[in-house]
């Protein structure tokens, strides 16, 4: 299987889209995640591991060096699941770059957080214009 074979099975195993793929990895359009997939584009070591990163596997899976797709202990793997079906996976993104953050930046994020929870206009639900349902 081809690095481009397993990126794809990994992302479709994953309920991924290539379009998210993208986003998570940095790039503007999924079209360069078709490349990938296919085998056109090349990659660079860095993108690989973030590749692999947004895919939840290893570098050693996606070079094809290894058929172990990831090395997270089952209990880990088992909050993953939780939190994606639970809450899904924009949650599951926040927490993922949550953890990166330091203790400066953790406060801040929480910060922001409380502040625009606590405005109405992001916590009611979106009023449609009376005249538009008409």
């Amino acid at each position: 299987m081809s690095i481009g074979q397993r990126i794809k099975s990994r992302r479709e195993e994953l309920g991924m889209s290539q379009e998210e793929l993208a986003h998570r990895i940095g790039y503007k359009s999924k079209s360069s995640i078709n490349k990938i997939e296919l085998d056109i584009q090349q990659l660079r070591q860095s993108k690989i591991k973030q590749i692999a990163d947004a895919l939840e596997t290893t570098t050693d899976y996606i070079m094809g060096w290894s058929e172990k797709k990831n090395d997270e202990p089952k209990e880990k793997r088992d909050v993953t699941d939780l939190i994606k079906n639970q809450y899904g996976s924009d949650v599951y993104e926040l927490v993922q770059l949550y953890s990166k953050l330091n203790e400066a930046g953790k406060n801040k994020i929480m910060e922001e957080l409380r502040d625009t929870a606590a405005l109405p206009k992001y916590t009611e639900p979106v009023k449609r214009d009376a005249q538009k349902m008409a």
